[in-house]
């Protein structure tokens, strides 16, 4: 169809009288969905207002390391913050650790670097290195650099104690399992680093984990690179709920819920990535306060008690006081916590949600995750 056909039925002409006008200033001719009228619109006008995480970040599976035994190892008489610190000082200098096997002596600080092994681990959504139990055994960036190079003397000149432990553990046979075998260098794994972690499994203690830094992730967790307005994003309610309603049906209990990798890559996140965004502020400043607390049960962010008895023989139990219908009252709102509020109301606002609307959304997720969970206590 010819411009001059669609000209008088653009709703927002200024008065543009050639196709080459519009182009020339930065516009798009776009039809409407269900009518015959037309609208002028930049490209960032037509970016999509929901995105799945994956579009717009990799998420990978942490590593695997094929001998936990080996590879993490726990600090003796120092904690995981102030081995890191003593890394950045003096890599070569000497770090009194054990590992699972019973081993205990010292290696290479430069060798010893944070990990989050687990979501256990984690007390708040904000990852801190005070709250890590564990370091992994890696190289340094400058042995990975030795080896990449593929020339000179042994990469591992310079740290005999990290030459001494592989040497031990080769006398105990890491060397020889499954995994630690298929590696080029048996005792070299992936650095699989980021600063957005999504725990594997999920229960009730709903939350995506962040961190100013990037940090190594085990096995157990899915990580990625993403920005801060991203991981407010992805931390606000309404994804919750979406991803429950788009979560595998298991036919047992499904308490604990297994997340796969495109379950985490299909996570629907606003699009953020469109300058200039105008909620940035916003959502930083609502993430930055959401991760400094403890990370508690969705139903207590929400605003129900949970009991504490410890024998109580209620079948809902501890999730007899959560009642999801609570939230059909007016008012009910004022019942979420205030840090979380703040977050939900940036993401609502953006969507046009109207308040009978928002409480739907609480109403939904408590009432999914408590089906969830209820029913794993009765098969």
């Amino acid at each position: 169809m010819k411009f001059a056909e669609i000209r008088d039925r653009i709703v927002n002409n200024p008065g543009f009288r050639t196709l080459a006008e519009v182009r020339e200033a930065g516009y798009r001719v776009v039809r409407e969905r269900d009518g015959d009228r037309y609208f002028l619109a930049r490209p960032e006008d037509l970016a999509p207002l929901l995105v799945r995480l994956g579009d717009i970040a990799e998420v990978r599976r942490g590593f695997t390391t094929g001998a936990n035994d080996f590879f993490y190892l726990e600090p003796v008489g120092r904690t995981v913050a102030e081995v890191a610190e003593l890394a950045r000082q003096d890599p070569r200098a000497p770090v009194r650790i054990r590992n699972g096997a019973g081993w205990e002596g010292e290696i290479e600080a430069g060798w010893l670097h944070p990990v989050l092994k687990s979501p256990r681990e984690i007390r708040t959504l904000r990852v801190r290195l005070e709250d890590l139990h564990y370091l992994v055994f890696m190289p340094p960036e400058e042995v990975r650099a030795r080896m990449a190079r593929a020339v000179g003397r042994s990469p591992l000149r310079g740290y005999p104690l990290a030459r001494a432990y592989i040497r031990w553990g080769e006398s105990r046979g890491y060397h020889h399992r499954p995994t630690c075998a298929g590696r080029p260098r048996w005792w070299v794994i992936s650095e699989e680093i980021g600063n957005t972690f999504l725990g594997k499994e999920l229960r009730d203690r709903i939350g995506i984990f962040v961190s100013e830094v990037p940090i190594l992730a085990d096995c157990r967790l899915y990580v990625t690179q993403v920005s801060k307005e991203v991981q407010s994003v992805i931390n606000c309610t309404l994804v919750t709920l979406m991803d429950e309603v788009n979560a595998r049906q298991y036919g047992g209990g499904g308490g604990p819920r297994s997340v796969m990798v495109y379950e985490a890559t299909s996570l629907p996140v606003l699009c953020t990535c469109v300058p200039p965004f105008p909620y940035s502020s916003r959502f930083v400043s609502a993430i930055d306060c959401l991760a400094e607390r403890e990370v508690r049960s969705i139903f207590e962010e929400l605003g129900f008690s949970l009991c504490r008895e410890r024998r109580c023989p209620h079948p809902e139990h501890p999730y007899e006081y959560v009642d999801p219908a609570a939230f059909d009252r007016p008012g009910s709102l004022a019942q979420v916590l205030p840090d979380r509020r703040a977050l939900d109301e940036v993401v609502f606002e953006i969507l046009g949600l109207t308040e009978e609307e928002q409480r739907q959304v609480y109403k939904a997720v408590a009432q999914l995750v408590k089906e969830r969970l209820v029913k794993a206590r009765s098969v």
